[in-house]
């Protein structure tokens, strides 16, 4: 199994490696990959959301991971479009700030889905039980 996965992110590196190699612009490249694997999370989230009861925490949670996940794919997409289309040499550093503007929402939705999983650790008493657990393995111990 370790085997296996090592082998698959060898693979990976040298896939990447290769096309960095015949096309020449590392950082498009990588960009491009991580919007792809940004897009691939949102999809998978937009599914998982759709399975989850209305109303329910958990899609609540699913909301503001969406919502995180969207900010950072325009984040992506939008340094993309700046590299491809060379904008900041027409633009200048200007073009850089709606890109910190997207990036600081998507820390604010991460900030609002921290605060859904505390009151989702609170909803369901996973702290008192923790404690508890906690103290029985310190007296099974002291036994």
């Amino acid at each position: 199994m370790i085997l296996e996965g090592l082998s698959s992110l060898i693979a990976i590196i040298v896939g990447i490696v290769a096309v960095i190699q015949l096309v020449g612009n590392a950082e498009l490249i990588l960009s491009t990959l991580s919007l792809t694997f940004g897009i691939m999370a949102l999809i998978w989230i937009i599914k998982a959301r759709g399975r989850l009861s209305k109303g329910s925490s958990l899609r609540s949670l699913a909301t503001n991971f969406m919502s995180t996940l969207i900010f950072i794919l325009c984040f992506s997409f939008w340094g993309i479009a700046v590299n491809m289309l060379s904008l900041k040499d027409i633009y200048g550093d200007i073009i850089s700030f709606p890109q910190y503007m997207l990036l600081s929402l998507a820390y604010i939705a991460f900030v609002g889905a921290a605060y859904k999983m505390m009151k989702m650790g609170e909803e369901f008493g996973f702290n008192v039980e923790s404690k508890k657990i906690e103290r029985l393995i310190k007296n099974k111990k002291k036994k």
